[in-house]
């Protein structure tokens, strides 16, 4: 049976929640981007349809059934999830209709933001081959023509603080003018934090904790270990999943199991966050150890404890969220082995990839989270040349500034005479030569096996000359000490094998993984 399907993308969308330079622009632009395929999408369709009442999440309740079918209903949504949004409609006229009243609701409501639609001819009962054309035809639509959505910059306009577009809406509440993308995510930030809290409210344990819109109140101490970690995770291989599927109820019962799994595992991370003694540890960990400290903490955070982690994308296939520099990491790693141990219906496993960008809480965000991007897709092509196989993590420790892109940061920052310095990514679990378990075993092992000056003079070494390498091992064995063996290879006794080491690895992890868990595995 033939219908007429329209399937919506919106593009570079990490591009716009990020394009904010400051925290609660980026909060609203992520519920902006939420809201395109819920009240606008609905907004439209009432308009066009002329339906006062509409079931619009009716597709999630009964997914193997297909309304459209009947030749009375003129419309049925597909499935909405991994990014995208699948529309069916009887007539072609309606459907192009859709695409024209949307997109204007959306330069309105969501100015900036950049679509991408792709319209065509809907055979039912070949669903495969057509949601592979319309995938095609959605693709190379993004590449012909990028629609302009906001107001061009001019030599006479003054440039927006927040977002370097034109300044052209005056805000009240903040008394000054602003670019209109700004305004939009900037008015709807409060309502994003509402609406999160609402969500796990189970999570938050009704109201004691809750979550910040401020990234001064992650968690961080004051001076030198005054860091975030900004985290982003992407599914492995789902958008695959999407495009490969031959049946409406498979696509539909995949977009319902992703957000679950999403769902669920975020939850999982936060109920470990906000669990009476490893909330204490946490605390003990970040500093906050005194009830003088968490008092001070709880009222720069409106009277209500900090959950210690914002997220800022939920949603689609990936998640991004920023924490504590010293607890992203870990954090990253919790929701990974969560959403692995999720199940869909296709029967095939659920995978990951994080990227882990840890700077200092004042430097640029928007740059923070390009590197974390960069991270998770270098993650993904060593998960591509092991096999395609497992979750992987990598990630950066930024003391200072950076510029380049992750390939320039290492070969000017971590390529010694001796190789790389860099052993990342890893793989989460016990792989025998990446598991991040096997790498987070051999830190507690250096602490107890070598005072903290050896591991200092260790840091060093690893920069140096094979004469320098020499002369620390021969110490070590004086002492009758010796570094942990690393699998079957003897980096032990010359630190370096096929020119790579991962004891800088080791050493940089040292305070930017929570101690109390660190014991917890060895004695595990």
């Amino acid at each position: 049976m033939n219908v007429y399907a329209v399937l919506l993308d919106v593009v570079s969308i990490q591009k716009y929640i990020f394009g904010s330079k400051k925290l609660k622009g980026n909060l609203g632009a992520s519920y902006l981007i939420e809201e395109i395929y819920l009240s606008h999408l609905q907004q439209a369709i009432k308009k066009i349809l002329s339906y006062d009442k509409m079931n619009f999440v009716s597709w999630k309740g009964k997914p193997d059934e297909c309304l459209i079918k009947d030749t009375k209903v003129s419309f049925e949504i597909g499935y909405i999830g991994g990014g995208n949004a699948l529309l069916l409609f009887s007539e072609i006229d309606k459907a192009k209709d859709f695409i024209r009243e949307w997109t204007k609701i959306l330069m309105v409501e969501a100015p900036g933001v950049i679509t991408a639609v792709a319209c065509n001819k809907f055979d039912l009962n070949n669903f495969k081959k057509s949601v592979k054309e319309l995938f095609g035809k959605l693709w190379e639509n993004k590449y012909q023509h990028v629609p302009q959505t906001i107001i061009p910059r001019h030599g006479i306009t003054a440039e927006c603080p927040y977002t370097g577009y034109s300044m052209e809406i005056w805000h009240d509440k903040k008394k000054e003018y602003m670019s209109s993308v700004a305004n939009a995510s900037i008015n709807v930030s409060e309502s994003a934090t509402n609406n999160l809290e609402r969500d796990f409210e189970e999570e938050l344990k009704k109201g004691e904790f809750s979550f910040t819109e401020n990234l001064d109140s992650l968690g961080q101490s004051k001076g030198e270990n005054n860091y975030i970690a900004i985290v982003h995770i992407d599914g492995n291989e789902i958008g695959k999943m999407f495009r490969e599927s031959d049946s409406l109820p498979k696509i539909r019962n995949l977009a319902i199991d992703v957000d679950t799994a999403i769902i669920k595992s975020f939850k999982h991370l936060l109920n470990n966050i906000t669990n009476k003694d490893k909330y204490v540890k946490i605390m003990k960990f970040l500093g906050h150890d005194t009830p003088e400290k968490q008092r001070k903490l709880i009222e720069a955070n409106g009277k209500k404890k900090p959950i210690l982690i914002r997220p800022i994308i939920l949603g689609g296939d990936d998640i991004t969220f920023v924490c504590d520099g010293r607890l992203g990491i870990w954090f990253a790693k919790i929701f990974i082995e969560a959403f692995e141990k999720q199940e869909i219906k296709n029967g095939q496993p659920l995978t990951a990839c994080a990227g882990i960008a840890i700077t200092k809480t004042k430097y640029p965000f928007y740059r923070g989270y390009v590197l974390a991007e960069e991270l998770c897709k270098n993650a993904k092509e060593v998960r591509r040349e092991k096999n395609n196989s497992g979750s992987w993590l990598d990630f950066h420790i930024s003391s200072g500034g950076f510029s380049g892109t992750l390939k320039d940061i290492r070969d000017s920052n971590y390529k010694h005479i001796q190789g790389e310095l860099f052993f990342r990514p890893y793989k989460i679990g016990t792989d025998r030569e990446k598991g991040v378990d096997i790498l987070l075993n051999k830190i507690e092992e250096i602490r107890n096996n070598l005072p903290n000056t050896k591991i200092q003079k260790l840091r060093k070494v690893l920069t140096m000359g094979k004469e320098a390498t020499e002369t620390f091992i021969n110490e070590l064995k004086a002492r009758n000490k010796e570094l942990p063996s690393y699998s079957r290879y003897k980096y032990h006794i010359a630190l370096f094998e096929d020119e790579k080491t991962p004891y800088y690895d080791m050493i940089e992890l040292m305070d930017f993984y929570p101690d109390f868990e660190l014991k917890e595995k060895v004695q595990s």
